[in-house]
């Protein structure tokens, strides 16, 4: 029975005795004994496991996919792009990778502690070198970046995110935005380093490209095309409005910390964030009684293999796209401007399919969404090299 009122009791304890904020970070080992079930199943992100669109191991993704080489050729993905481990391993992984890193603002969405002077210094602290500001000392993602020090809370502890929700009028749940902090497309600011979410003019990727358009960036030149390029991030968040399961009023947190049993016999929330088809049972059927784990798995993968397979045909269409437009750019005789037109179609083209490439559902955040990005890059991509050939 004490183990069901025992966050309450936490809270109120912190209330009494002014543990806050205030007191700095409070790493995750400091709740291990008011929360042992939440930080041992916390200690499971350690876990690399794969699904069979997905999972959390590091396999290389040049390796699997070589065209990447192509498509982010003369950017930091084409030196390196490893599939992304459990959050625990964040600030570990973004100190070893060998992708340049730009500013210290790399560590936005790695450590709480970059968070925390922010907060402090001021904007200035982005543009610092990212070799002066990251240490193994630092914490990586836990309990502080959805909780500050106050357990049972959801907080948005990164500014990036509230600045971005200003340009739209929707009110989301905590539960959602505490994943929707970090799980998002960003890019940097050229002088400032400053994270920044493109959301200006919408959510869409042809708002974000409308909105990258007005303010003349790019994330680089490609070398052999010309073209003005976008790498999408991460955009979970994104990606999952207008979603089946958004409309039905779930979050990240339903399905992706779902109750579990500890051996007393009582109830948790997981903080293993890991794919719901590892944990079936608890994040999918309290909600679909009438399927079996093995049917759900069928549809999941299901879904996931149509996205995957246009994703290769898109991906086919882009890489004939790259080659021509390396022969046009080399012809000095083409007209320019037919040019610049193709390259303009390889910029969006590309950007759209990476958006549904990068987003780690899969394809079963938004079924709907991930093709209809999916058929748009392929008919620009049609368009562009119309005008190649």
């Amino acid at each position: 029975m004490l183990k069901k009122f025992l966050p309450l009791l936490v809270i109120l304890f912190l209330m009494l005795t002014g543990c806050s904020k205030d007191q700095g970070i409070l790493k995750a080992e400091y709740w291990e004994d008011e929360f042992e079930d939440q930080y041992n199943s916390y200690l499971m992100n350690s876990e690399m496991e794969p699904t069979l669109y997905g999972g959390s191991v590091p396999i290389d993704y040049l390796e699997k996919y070589p065209y990447l080489k192509d498509f982010y050729e003369g950017y930091g993905f084409s030196i390196e792009y490893l599939r992304a481990r459990g959050h625990t391993y964040a600030l570990e992984d973004v100190m070893n990778t060998e992708r340049p890193k730009p500013a210290a603002s790399c560590l936005a969405c790695k450590s709480a502690d970059f968070v925390e002077l922010l907060k402090e210094d001021g904007i200035s602290v982005n543009s610092l070198k990212f070799e002066d500001v990251a240490s193994s000392d630092l914490n990586t993602i836990s309990c502080y970046d959805c909780h500050e020090n106050t357990p049972g809370t959801f907080v948005v502890t990164r500014e990036h995110l509230n600045t971005g929700l200003s340009f739209s009028d929707k009110e989301y749940n905590p539960k959602e935005l505490a994943c929707g902090q970090c799980h998002v497309e960003y890019y940097l600011d050229p002088e400032t380093k400053e994270v920044i979410l493109p959301w200006h003019k919408g959510k869409d990727t042809d708002s974000m490209i409308a909105y990258y358009d007005e303010i003349n960036y790019s994330d680089w030149v490609h070398p052999s095309t010309g073209s003005n390029l976008l790498k999408a991030q991460h955009p979970e968040f994104e990606t999952y409005q207008g979603g089946i399961h958004a409309k039905m009023g779930l979050t990240c947190v339903d399905c992706h910390m779902p109750n579990a049993v500890n051996e007393d016999g009582g109830n948790f929330s997981s903080h293993h964030w890991t794919s719901p088809l590892k944990t079936i049972e608890a994040s999918c059927l309290t909600c679909h009684s009438n399927e079996t784990e093995e049917s759900l798995r069928k549809e999941v993968e299901k879904i996931q293999a149509s996205v995957d397979t246009k994703m290769s045909q898109v991906a086919s269409v882009l890489v004939e796209l790259i080659k021509e437009l390396t022969l046009a750019t080399n012809d000095a005789s083409f007209d320019q401007d037919l040019l610049n037109e193709a390259r303009d179609y390889h910029r969006k083209a590309q950007f759209k399919w990476d958006f549904v490439f990068v987003e780690n559902g899969e394809g079963f955040h938004n079924e709907k969404l991930a093709h209809k990005n999916l058929d748009e890059a392929f008919d620009l991509a049609m368009k562009a090299l119309e005008i190649l050939k």
